[in-house]
């Protein structure tokens, strides 16, 4: 099967031949990056947010991982955005920061491949399993870190005021935080890959996406990760599902399903 047969693939490809030829790589990536960044974590957090405030409490109840009374109230979750903000500029910021010195030191003019062709089908199958287990990776270790008392007491505790978390608090903690455990692990193995851009986005985009259901406090199925309940695990039990993938985690003994938990749940109720 042709990967650019029809007319939707065949379109994507010449806007994005036309993206290229008309706009500097260092514009495409930067402004490109923030777009990605800021509409899938907000409208992430936008239908979560909904479900959360108007859902009936028959279904909270059901489907909710933790108890109604456990979650945080909207006075709360409105508390977040400043700092997820602040932390999507900053990130924003240091992007283009590592531009500039890319620029000055290698002469190159993006951090990612940036041509005219799309990624093909076989790049996509190769380079976006190898950067998932990158970013599992460098996310649990720089996870563990944050857990050692001098760090978390510092830079971590106040992403684990949620015991029971919501979307909208992904992102939601210290700048340094930020970096060590949302931007790092999708950044350096991509980084070292030499992925193509559009790649970049698309790995971007579904740990956004992963990071916001993770989060939700609600029963989801991930296309892109671990089953919801196992993040949701870590911010109840502090201890367990440092990782993204569960493979450090498994390795490291500190893999935990919530299997145990959930029924334990469903026998007080």
């Amino acid at each position: 099967m042709d990967y650019n047969r029809g007319k939707l693939p065949n379109y994507m490809a010449s806007q994005w031949s036309h993206i290229v030829a008309n706009y500097s790589p260092e514009n495409i990536e930067l402004l490109g990056t923030f777009a990605v960044h800021f509409v899938f974590y907000w409208l992430g957090s936008l239908v979560f947010a909904l479900a959360d405030l108007y859902a009936p409490s028959s279904i909270l109840e059901k489907h909710k991982i933790q108890s109604i009374s456990k979650q945080p109230s909207r006075k709360v979750m409105l508390q977040c955005i400043p700092s997820v903000l602040e932390n999507q500029i900053l990130t924003t910021a240091l992007h283009s920061l590592k531009l500039i010195a890319l620029r000055s030191i290698t002469g190159r003019f993006a951090g990612y491949r940036i041509e005219p062709p799309l990624p093909s089908l076989l790049e996509l199958i190769t380079d976006v399993p190898l950067c998932f287990i990158g970013r599992d990776f460098v996310s649990y270790y720089n996870h563990r870190i944050l857990h050692l008392p001098w760090f978390y007491r510092r830079f971590h505790k106040e992403h684990h005021k949620f015991t029971a978390p919501v979307a909208v608090a992904a992102e939601h903690t210290h700048p340094l935080d930020h970096i060590l455990i949302n931007v790092l692990p999708v950044v350096v193995p991509a980084t070292l890959f030499r992925v193509h851009l559009v790649t970049f986005w698309l790995l971007m985009s579904s740990t956004i996406l992963q990071g916001s259901m993770g989060h939700s406090g609600w029963h989801v199925r991930s296309l892109f990760g671990r089953d919801t309940t196992t993040h949701d695990a870590h911010h109840e039990l502090f201890d367990v599902n440092y990782g993204t993938l569960g493979l450090m985690d498994w390795l490291h003994g500190t893999n935990y399903t919530g299997k145990h938990r959930n029924k334990s749940k469903r026998k007080a109720h």
